[in-house]
């Protein structure tokens, strides 16, 4: 379990950092198509379309297991807060199966699109030609699948908890 946990981490940590590259590419390209524009008069072809096809994409869904590892996503505890660690550690298993078999249906599906597209060579026109934009639909489905497998561990941690003692913050941390 522990082996698991370490490739999952590094995985995650990947690509949270290829987002970041990307993050970091996309304002440089952006930079440099808006000199080359008002400066050299000579825009950068297919600037827009690499930045919504590509850099935007992965910026939204590599980090999303990074996100639920570091518990950046809300957490409304208004009707929770006073339930005991067994029962917020039932509630816990409860709500990371939910969203790990929405995360899973969402995979999948983003799955079967690439694999469409992939076989189509899906295209977008620019001023100058054919960008091919299908690799991009691959982002979708290795981002969720990430957060898929980190929830489902989650899940496991807390199957794990119910059946202990019960002791832990609440929020996935007490295995």
């Amino acid at each position: 379990m522990r082996r698991l946990e370490s490739l999952l981490d590094r995985l995650i940590d990947a690509l949270m950092w290829v987002a970041c590259a990307c993050g970091v590419l996309m304002m440089l390209h952006i930079a440099v198509d808006v000199f080359c524009r008002n400066v050299l008069n000579a825009p950068i072809p297919g600037t827009v379309e690499t930045v919504s096809a590509y850099y935007m994409v992965a910026i939204a869904f590599f980090p999303l297991a990074y996100i639920s590892r570091s518990e950046g996503h809300i957490f409304v505890e208004l009707f929770t807060r006073g339930l005991t660690g067994r029962g917020q550690a039932w509630l816990d298993l409860v709500v990371s199966l939910v969203t790990g078999a929405y995360i899973v249906i969402f995979a999948w599906q983003s799955t079967e699109v690439a694999l469409d597209k992939t076989g189509e060579g899906e295209v977008w026109e620019t001023a100058t030609g054919f960008m091919a934009v299908w690799p991009s639909r691959w982002f979708l489905t290795v981002g969720l699948a990430a957060m898929a497998i980190y929830t489902f561990l989650i899940g496991f941690r807390e199957w794990r908890r119910t059946l202990g003692n019960g002791k832990g913050d609440g929020k996935g941390n007490g295995a």
